[in-house]
């Protein structure tokens, strides 16, 4: 793995300005990257010398971080997570939580108004949702051995590594939001919700028995849901994959009256067909390959699930860690020189994420039994 070219790193002044105090500093991480590099290829000794000397010396990880820091924004960008297919970004400022309110009241048919008469007083009522935040991180720690051993090559994959963990924590929070670790989340599957958890098995007749319900569902002022004209998402597992296909995307399927002939698929254009490999992750029991789910889109007026970034802080974040103490006879210590406590060179990833689940009028979910 390359860390950055010079190019590169110069191409990322807006980064610069707004995480180093000068631009001296990005020179400097400049060439720690091409020092660290050249000493992981192996085909100069002296420049692998050189690299062993400056991970105990100055402030060469200081700098060697920086450049860590700008691949793995790089990398991060450009994966791609699941949960943009199924949930609604948005953001919140701080760890406080953050409510959405429904107004319920005013959505309604307005009443008749007969000559000479009062108009009716109808008051608002509201629903609750809310989100929060939450922190997630790693620390990764360089030995003062593994450096003396010149084996140094665990830091090669640290980017790499902490792009795809943010990128998995942001999946990880979305699912569990509506999935748990035995199913459907009871907590938003309900009764009281109108979305309990149903049985039926991943088939045509009971997906469009599943859309017919959702369509006829009306909510708090007794309007309808009104999801014709617009595409559901159907979620399922990998092992359903070609049953999906089959189902709701074919555009013609076998006459049920029989004989050879077809007739169009009526599901055909409803939904999206999304295919997750997390909702195993997160359910972890026996019918996990058989659970199905429907929800709106993201771009749905009345979306089911929302994923939170925090304001200023939608990107992952690598430190290193400065704890080194000072010399008896006065004078700071570098942090490559290792920790007061133990000599490690200690790196810090962070990544601040939060989920949850908005309304639930056009949801369902199915354990397929």
């Amino acid at each position: 793995m390359t860390i950055l070219n010079t190019e590169e790193l110069l191409a990322a002044e807006a980064w610069e300005k707004r995480n180093t105090p000068s631009a001296d500093f990005l020179g400097k991480a400049v060439e720690a990257s091409k020092l660290f590099n050249e000493g992981l290829s192996g085909r100069n000794p002296f420049k692998k010398a050189m690299l062993a000397e400056a991970l105990t010396t100055s402030d060469f990880n200081i700098y060697l971080g920086k450049a860590f820091d700008v691949e793995m924004l790089a990398k991060y960008e450009d994966l791609n997570p699941e949960w943009p297919k199924i949930a609604k970004p948005t953001t919140v400022k701080n760890f406080k939580p953050k409510t959405y309110k429904e107004l319920f009241g005013g959505r309604g048919p307005l009443d008749k108004v007969a000559e000479g008469e009062e108009y009716k007083e109808r008051k608002k009522s509201d629903a609750e949702y809310e989100l929060k935040a939450a922190k997630f991180g790693n620390i990764f720690k360089l030995t003062f051995e593994l450096i003396k051993n010149d084996e140094i090559g665990e830091l090669r994959s640290l980017p790499s590594d902490l792009a795809q963990g943010a990128i998995e924590t942001e999946d990880k929070a979305a699912f569990e939001a509506f999935v748990s670790s035995s199913g459907p989340n009871t907590q938003f599957f309900k009764a009281a919700n109108g979305n309990a958890v149903d049985n039926k098995p991943f088939t045509r007749e009971n997906v469009q028995a599943a859309y017919v319900a959702i369509s006829k569902r009306k909510d708090k002022n007794g309007n309808p849901v009104r999801i014709a004209g617009q595409k559901l998402n159907i979620i399922v597992p990998a092992a359903l994959l070609f049953e999906a296909e089959q189902i709701v995307n074919a555009p013609t399927i076998p006459d049920p009256a029989g004989g050879s002939g077809t007739i169009p698929n009526p599901l055909a254009g409803k939904f999206n067909t999304v295919v997750s490999d997390y909702l195993t992750v997160v359910n972890t029991s026996t019918k996990a390959d058989a659970t199905w789910y429907i929800l709106p889109a993201p771009t749905a007026a009345r979306p089911a699930l929302v994923v939170a970034k925090m304001l200023g802080e939608e990107q992952p974040d690598i430190r290193v860690k400065a704890d080194t103490g000072n010399r008896v006879g006065g004078g700071s210590i570098a942090p490559e020189e290792g920790s007061f406590g133990d000599d490690t060179i200690t790196y810090r990833g962070r990544h601040i994420i939060g989920a949850g689940t908005l309304d639930p009028l056009a949801t369902y979910a199915s354990t397929g039994e």
